[in-house]
C-alpha cells in the first residue's frame, strides 16, 4: 500500500496521499514563522536546491492536485497546486503550534542568522 486515504478539507474529495513523502525536513534550509490570525504560527519554508528541483517539478506535474504538509505526523494544512513553484519555498499560512516552531527552531536558522 503506497498511499493513505483522506478527505481533502478544501474540495471535499476523497484523496489518496502518498505515504512517502516528495519533501521532507531534510530539504528545508530555512524558515520563518509568524503569528496566525486564528491563535496558531504559520511559516514560511526555505528549500535546498534539492527541494527547490523537487517542488519545481511537482508543481509541474501535479498542477491541480494538492500538496499536503504534514508535521510530526499531523496534517497541518493541504496547498492546491496553481502554478509552477520554481523559488523553492512552500508557505504554511497556519496551523504550527508553539511547539512546533521551538523543534524548528532547534534544527533550522532563520533567515539572517547563520547556518547551523
Amino acid at each position: 500500500m503506497f498511499s493513505i486515504p483522506e478527505r481533502a478539507t478544501a474540495s471535499g474529495k476523497d484523496v489518496a496521499i502518498e505515504k512517502l513523502s516528495w519533501i521532507t525536513e531534510n530539504d528545508v534550509m530555512a524558515f520563518s514563522p509568524y503569528p496566525a490570525k486564528d491563535g496558531t504560527f504559520g511559516a514560511l519554508f526555505q528549500l535546498d536546491d534539492h527541494g527547490r528541483v523537487v517542488l519545481d517539478t511537482l508543481s509541474v506535474e501535479r498542477r491541480g492536485g494538492f500538496l499536503f504538509v504534514l508535521i510530526n505526523g499531523r496534517l497541518i494544512t493541504e496547498l492546491q497546486i496553481d502554478k509552477r513553484v520554481s523559488d523553492g519555498k512552500i508557505y504554511v499560512p497556519s496551523g504550527l503550534t508553539a511547539a512546533d516552531v521551538d523543534l524548528m527552531k532547534k534544527q533550522w536558522h532563520l533567515p539572517g542568522q547563520p547556518k547551523r
